[in-house]
């Protein structure tokens, strides 16, 4: 894809909060940070997370209907189970511009069912290529990350006021070259609208997702139509464990999964870092490969994400 191609289907527009927006943040996390651990508490696990980058990314090519996609699966569901969860395995067919195809997302709650909800989600496809892409970035990093996210929400005392729904999404990349609506986002669409027609949208109260998180040079965006309040959460708390370099990078608009849950009301933050090597050239590229993430940006996204939680769940 040209870099012409790409700034047409991902648009990059800066965007100014506004004072009112950071007021109201501000006054919703008032004394709450002070909950969020220092990066040296954390029980993320760099090594388990590279593990899983390694396997993941041994599977291939895992686009739609693939046979890595269907082992990234069976993976996620045995690493899940070994955790004490019972993960759920949501199948469904589509229509997509090369006929209907099944797709099929993997999740799994770890809280209370009467809980308030917060999804931790990631897409787990990757593109298709007449050659054969790898994507250990985009979406191998945001999968393996996830995945020890879920063993160290597992490990946690049940003290939380919030339940946690880990989701794995399939179908986030469009069967075509192009991003052109409704052909991507194919499994989050799914989910929000099984969460709309169960009933279940009103008790979530956030989305976090995680995309393109492993670059070397990690610089997490700021993503501008993610909510305000919510990015303002997990940036303060990147600042307050010593981790800030890696956030306020360059404002841009990001068409990503996190828009399928705001479409049904639900506030959504997408953690990215939308510069994957010198101008952004190993997006949707053969270098998207192993050599270029690195353990430690799997270590910094765990570990932030960790760190915001609490106050996450105080400001519910």
């Amino acid at each position: 894809m040209s870099a012409s191609q790409e700034s047409q289907l991902r648009p990059r527009v800066p965007i100014v909060s506004t004072l009112a927006a950071c007021l109201l943040a501000a006054s919703a996390l008032s004394c709450a940070h002070s909950a969020a651990p220092t990066a040296a508490d954390s029980p993320f696990d760099a090594d388990r997370a590279w593990h899983h980058l390694e396997t993941v990314v041994g599977f291939g090519v895992r686009s739609c209907e693939s046979e890595g996609l269907a082992k990234t699966r069976e993976y996620l569901v045995n690493e899940l189970t070994s955790y004490g969860l019972t993960p759920i395995v949501e199948s469904f067919r589509e229509e997509t511009p090369i006929g209907e195809k099944e797709f099929a997302n993997v999740y799994v709650d770890i809280g209370s069912p009467d809980a308030p909800l917060v999804i931790l989600c990631t897409h787990i496809d990757t593109k298709i290529f007449d050659w054969e892409f790898v994507g250990a970035n985009d979406s191998g990093s945001g999968t393996a990350t996830l995945l020890e996210l879920a063993r160290c929400l597992a490990e946690r005392p049940s003290t939380s006021s919030v339940t946690y729904r880990v989701l794995f999404l399939d179908g986030e990349e469009s069967i075509r070259e192009q991003w052109i609506d409704p052909d991507n986002r194919y499994g989050s669409r799914y989910h929000a609208r099984m969460l709309k027609e169960s009933g279940e949208v009103s008790r979530t109260k956030a989305c976090i997702l995680l995309d393109l998180v492993g670059d070397k040079d990690l610089k997490l965006t700021t993503e501008a139509y993610s909510d305000s309040r919510l990015q303002k959460i997990f940036f303060d708390a990147a600042k307050e464990i010593g981790l800030g370099e890696y956030v306020d990078g360059p404002t841009r608009e990001i068409l990503d999964d996190h828009l399928s849950f705001m479409a049904v009301n639900i506030p959504s933050l997408d953690l990215i870092d939308y510069e994957y090597g010198p101008d952004n050239a190993y997006w949707h590229d053969p270098r998207d490969t192993i050599e270029n993430v690195s353990k430690e940006s799997l270590d910094v996204i765990g570990r932030i994400v960790l760190a915001a939680l609490p106050t996450l769940e105080k400001s519910l």
